[in-house]
């Protein structure tokens, strides 16, 4: 068989399985013989379960192509740059697949540059100076992912223009040694004005109704704004880090990150909800999710797709091993912490159905408490804690916002997007609570 055509795959830098592209064009991945040993019983994916068998092309794209950029343009970037096809799922794998959202990698069979253990990586990279970090920001329309930076070979899923930085003393680096990356950079978007406030507001809104979220912050690079958030599937301790495995709600139910729409055949709520029951705890993931569900509903996100929910493999503290004293759970699995939560009403040119029907409804100003009920009955939640969700959330969104408004006004973080958001869940949260009474 052609190296070419077939990649290493590894999970905390052990080969797990190999992903091959036949001559068709089509791909393939197979757990390797000794994979159990290695996983035991971890896998890859709760959409592929360890098995002899290969997987077919439908399930292995649903899977690995959802760890690649979905922007067509970000895809043509990229390919132009290797001098690939954009639509080649398994060549742009080739290409940046090296740091990739969890715990996966991808690798030529024979890669005498690769030496990833299990073990952490000592924190390493290049620290930018604002000047280049500016010119990075500006650039990521035309250089998806810092593209073309020297031994930068990194994928995020993802229709944003985003990129993936180390924090070293505090300030945005470029990975080097194989370092993973531990922070997710988010630039403004032209056309949609104050967003980097929106998204930085809505996630602290989140983690005040209960949610849980990664830390966040707004930064600046001379005049451009941008959000640094934490990423949860990285661990950063003693200056080291180590990946923690991850996969999306559409890589998890074997669903292509081009159908991630109910509408288009991507998930709907049972069905998020039905993949909990194999976390290890479903009973706080299915309560978690139902908070996210209804504070997605409040804030206005119909963005809401089955790729902006995630499941994490968890590593387990144990006994001290390296310098973070890691041992990894056979089969830890937890819904991740919030992420991608942005007010989209409050921007006219996006969309004003929600990704997901609530109770046979895209519409969220048709959404009535029988609508709720029926859609509990159906993804098999009790409506009245469902009922009290809306009930604690209602009464606390608006004071939340309020006070973080009032916060932003004394600092120089204040963006006029803020005021239109608290004018959109004043009017919405109040029709809502109108309606349960």
């Amino acid at each position: 068989m052609n190296d070419a055509k077939t990649l290493s795959v590894r999970l905390y830098g052990e080969p797990v399985g190999e992903l091959t592209q036949t001559s068709t064009g089509k791909m393939r991945f197979a757990y390797l013989p000794d994979a159990k040993r290695v996983l035991s019983p971890r896998m890859l994916s709760l959409g592929m379960p360890i098995q002899t068998e290969p997987f077919d092309e439908e399930r292995t794209e649903a899977y690995f192509g959802g760890l690649l950029p979905e922007s067509e343009s970000a895809r043509q970037v990229i390919g132009r740059r290797y001098g690939i096809n954009h639509r080649n799922s398994f060549a742009l794998l080739q290409a940046i697949g090296y740091d990739c959202a969890g715990a996966v990698s991808l690798h030529p069979l024979t890669d005498p540059t690769f030496t990833e253990t299990s073990s952490p990586f000592p924190l390493a990279g290049r620290i930018l100076p604002e000047k280049e970090l500016y010119q990075h920001i500006l650039d990521l329309p035309k250089k998806p992912l810092f593209l073309g930076v020297e031994g930068l070979r990194l994928s995020l899923a993802g229709a944003q223009d985003k990129a993936a930085v180390c924090l070293i003393e505090d300030e945005i680096a470029l990975p080097d040694k194989g370092c993973p990356t531990t922070h997710i950079l988010k630039p403004m978007i032209q056309g949609f004005d104050g967003i980097v406030h929106n998204e930085y507001l809505c996630l602290k809104m989140a983690a005040r109704v209960g949610l849980t979220v990664p830390d966040v912050e707004i930064r600046w690079a001379k005049e451009i704004p941008y959000l640094l958030i934490q990423r949860y599937d990285r661990i950063v301790q003693n200056n080291h880090v180590v990946r923690v495995h991850q996969e999306d709600f559409c890589q998890a139910l074997g669903i292509n990150s081009a159908i991630k729409y109910q509408n288009q055949g991507g998930p709907n709520f049972k069905a998020c909800f039905d993949l909990l029951r194999n976390t290890t705890q479903p009973v706080k993931d299915r309560n978690a999710l139902a908070a996210l569900m209804v504070f997605n509903y409040f804030i206005g996100n119909m963005d809401a797709h089955g790729k902006n929910f995630s499941l994490l493999h968890h590593p387990r503290i144990g006994q001290a091993i390296g310098p973070l004293g890691l041992t990894y759970a056979e089969d830890f699995i937890e819904l991740t912490p919030v992420y991608d939560v942005i007010c989209t009403r409050v921007y006219d040119q996006l969309a004003n159905k929600m990704a997901m029907k609530i109770g046979g409804y895209y519409e969220p100003d048709k959404i009535l408490p029988r609508h709720w009920e029926r859609e509990c009955k159906e993804m098999g939640y009790a409506y009245p804690a469902l009922r009290e969700i809306i009930r604690q959330q209602a009464l606390t969104i608006l004071d939340v916002m309020q006070g973080e408004r009032n916060t932003l006004k004394q600092t120089d973080l204040f963006h006029p997007v803020v005021d239109d958001m608290l004018a959109f869940f004043e009017k919405h949260i109040n029709k809502t609570l109108n309606r349960f009474e």
